[in-house]
């Protein structure tokens, strides 16, 4: 449940980052300034959540090793993967987002049939069909980064 809470918690956060807050710095009128603060506060929260996700891994990764146990290396692939999202999202916001979003789909999909598989219960089984809910916000702030950074409505 607290895990639920803390989500909630940053994706609020999020939606004042990139959607309410209005930046001090810039009061003209037009569209363009405004677009553009959007973009680099979406690209800003995006980058934030996707390091987030990368430290994770090396947390794990470097605590497990520091203790003696060479299997902590099993944590340093998706920790560089993160990082190359990191390093796409801040090159090509779009392509980050478009890749997020199509690897929730990957992930939903494998939550599904493995509670098929398994035969589990939909109570039973709610944090599997959370997990591929993960990337969703991070590729749709990109995606929103994307499109705001090329003028797009």
């Amino acid at each position: 449940m607290g895990i639920l809470v803390v989500a909630a918690v940053i994706a609020a956060g999020l939606y004042w980052l990139v959607l309410v807050h209005r930046s001090r710095r810039h009061q003209a009128p037009g569209g363009d300034d405004r677009r553009a603060e959007r973009a680099r506060l979406a690209k800003i929260a995006a980058l934030m959540l996707t390091g987030l996700g990368g430290a994770f891994f090396l947390v794990f990764a470097v605590g497990e090793m520091a203790g003696g146990d060479i299997a902590g290396i099993q944590h340093l692939p998706p920790a560089a993967v993160l990082g190359a999202l990191l390093w796409l999202g801040w090159t090509r916001p779009r392509a980050a987002g478009i890749v997020l979003l199509a690897f929730a789909v990957l992930l939903g999909v494998a939550a599904v049939v493995t509670v098929a598989v398994e035969g589990v219960r939909l109570g039973e089984s709610w944090m599997v069909l959370v997990i591929p809910l993960v990337p969703v916000p991070t590729g749709m702030l990109f995606l929103l980064a994307g499109r705001d950074e090329r003028g797009q409505c």
